[in-house]
């Protein structure tokens, strides 16, 4: 086993939260090494939407809005979970403090230029919320600049290069043909230039950001422990080149390697349940909470994750899941097994219903779950029906209680279900989930040009569809808990020394409860823009 030359700190992964802890990091004279599990560079990050929530941020004046920090503490306090302010509230705070620096110090120290939208806050007629304005995302980038690293950057599930607000500002689900009609030749020009948009532009300006300052990165490095001398943690062991090796980190070790949805044991371990169509990188397996634990960190919040809706789609040779907005659009309601609604399907933490548990089972209370169609959402919306080339994924039927019978429920409970929400569809206002009815709603998603309501429509028509809607992750919230420096720290609340954490990795503050868009992104880039400036003091 051989030991490498020191660094200062070692970051372990290259999603958001892990480059941007190495630049600010090296920013403050520290001598940076990132180490990627992966061959390629930007975790779950460049996969992503790329919307970053990021209250008060400097481009709020451009939207003529303002914010304050009262403002946003007290929409994140009025939205969250009952009684997490007594234990998160540092944390948040530190967050909505940094966070308009982060952007402004991300902008100085790479080619990213964010750019905001008009994505509303999930809960915007809470106290604080907004109606638009605290969401940002990358601009356009080019490859290109990447040079010699431009194949090393992940993928994106879906390749369309539309920014974020042109696909979610436009309505643009409602009729992709008439809007990437319109966008064309920026599109053609993108193609040209091998510009990336969403979460793959953030990774590309990370990248070269770290890349423009000397940091060092290793690919194909998973990392295996901590060291720890005399209670500190000042390196570790990682595979390199088909061996194992040791790296110091005098100043310590950021962990910032993701969730552990990819991990079958710990999956059945805190979300007992079927797990399918997972939308993140199949290296997201738990290194870094299995790490922490390993030297005394306390694990929490290790049942929160954000779960969305998805559809099926071929990544890197398997089926995984890619989020999906078909259920936002009128003429379609999502069931349970007894084929009865039993959630807003417009929420945005639409993942919280299903992961109610029966409390009799110790199972999910709602699964199987599955969409509905009918024969007005098909010709409205063809390029959002069911893929029937994935198997188990379209039912078809001529009646409601046919298609019942093919999925596994109740007949008269689903016929029941679909003639109560088209009484509300005829009306606009849905009476038992208020569907269409917040800020949220309206402004995100569904169909603008639909009446009386843009995300209502009856389900009368037949033929009649059906397709499941799996519990799919996105990524974990669980992992060590950390102090709003980003520290580590053990079952008694106390930092293990050298030791930071960021990102999905963390015990995160918000939980599966994502208080606007970009609740990951947001967070993650500015957990490691802290890490990164107390780890190198």
């Amino acid at each position: 086993m051989g030991t490498q030359e020191i660094f200062d700190i070692v970051v372990v992964g290259t999603g958001a939260a892990g480059l941007s802890a190495a630049l600010s990091a090296t920013d403050r004279g520290a001598k940076v090494l990132v180490i990627e599990k992966a061959s390629v560079v930007g975790g779950t990050t460049a996969m992503s939407g790329g919307c970053i929530w990021a209250p008060r941020h400097h481009y709020m004046a451009k939207l003529g809005l303002s914010d304050s920090r009262e403002a946003a503490l007290e929409y994140i306090r009025a939205v969250s979970p009952d009684g997490w302010h007594n234990r998160e509230e540092p944390l948040w705070a530190a967050f909505v403090d940094h966070v308009p620096e982060v952007l402004k110090f991300l902008e100085a120290n790479s080619p990213l230029q964010f750019q905001p939208n008009r994505d509303p806050d999930p809960y915007a007629e809470a106290p604080g919320g907004m109606a638009f304005g605290r969401n940002v995302s990358a601009a356009p980038i080019r490859m290109g600049i990447l040079g010699n690293w431009q194949d090393k950057v992940r993928n994106p599930t879906f390749d369309l290069r539309l920014s974020y607000e042109e696909m979610v500002d436009t309505f643009f689900f409602a009729s992709p043909k008439k809007w990437v009609a319109r966008y064309m030749p920026r599109l053609a020009w993108r193609k040209l230039l091998n510009k990336r948009t969403k979460g793959n532009a953030l990774s590309i300006g990370l990248l070269k950001g770290c890349l423009d300052k000397g940091i060092d990165i290793w690919l194909d490095s998973p990392a295996k422990r901590l060291i720890v001398e005399e209670g500190r943690v000042t390196g570790i062991e990682l595979e390199r080149d088909g061996g194992v090796i040791t790296v110091q980190a005098s100043k310590g070790v950021i962990l910032a390697s993701g969730g552990f949805e990819w991990n079958p044991e710990m999956m059945a371990t805190y979300f007992p349940g079927p797990v399918e169509w997972t939308a993140s990188p199949p290296t997201n397996t738990g290194d870094g909470q299995r790490m922490a634990e390993a030297v005394g960190a306390r694990l929490d919040h290790m049942d929160q994750a954000l779960v969305m809706g998805t559809t099926p789609v071929t990544y890197e040779g398997r089926l995984q899941g890619q989020p999906a907005a078909d259920y936002f659009l009128p003429h379609t309601m999502i069931v349970n097994r007894h084929g009865r609604r039993f959630v807003n399907e417009k929420q945005m933490n639409i993942g919280l219903a299903f992961a109610e548990m029966d409390p009799e089972t110790g199972t999910p209370a709602h699964l199987p779950a599955w969409r509905i169609y009918d024969s007005q959402f098909a010709a409205k919306y063809p390029h959002a029906m069911p893929n029937k080339k994935v198997s188990g994924n379209h039912f078809q039927a001529a009646s409601l209680a046919a298609l019942a019978a093919e999925i596994g429920v109740d007949g008269a409970e689903l016929v029941e279900t679909a003639a109560h929400f088209s009484d509300f569809a005829r009306t606009g206002v849905d009476e038992d989930f208020g569907r269409g009815s917040s800020a949220w709603d309206l402004n995100r998603g569904g169909d603008p040009d639909h009446k009386p309501n843009p995300t209502l429509g009856t389900i009368e028509k037949p033929p009649f569809y059906a397709m499941p809607f799996k519990a799919s992750f996105l990524g974990t919230k669980g992992g060590p808990r950390t102090n709003e420096k980003a520290e580590v720290l053990d079952h008694e609340d106390r930092p293990i020394p050298g030791l930071y954490a960021a990102g999905n990795v963390m015990a995160n503050s918000f939980g599966s409860k994502g208080v606007g868009a970009g609740t990951t992104l947001g967070p993650c880039l500015t957990w490691g823009y802290i890490a990164g400036v107390n780890a190198a003091g």
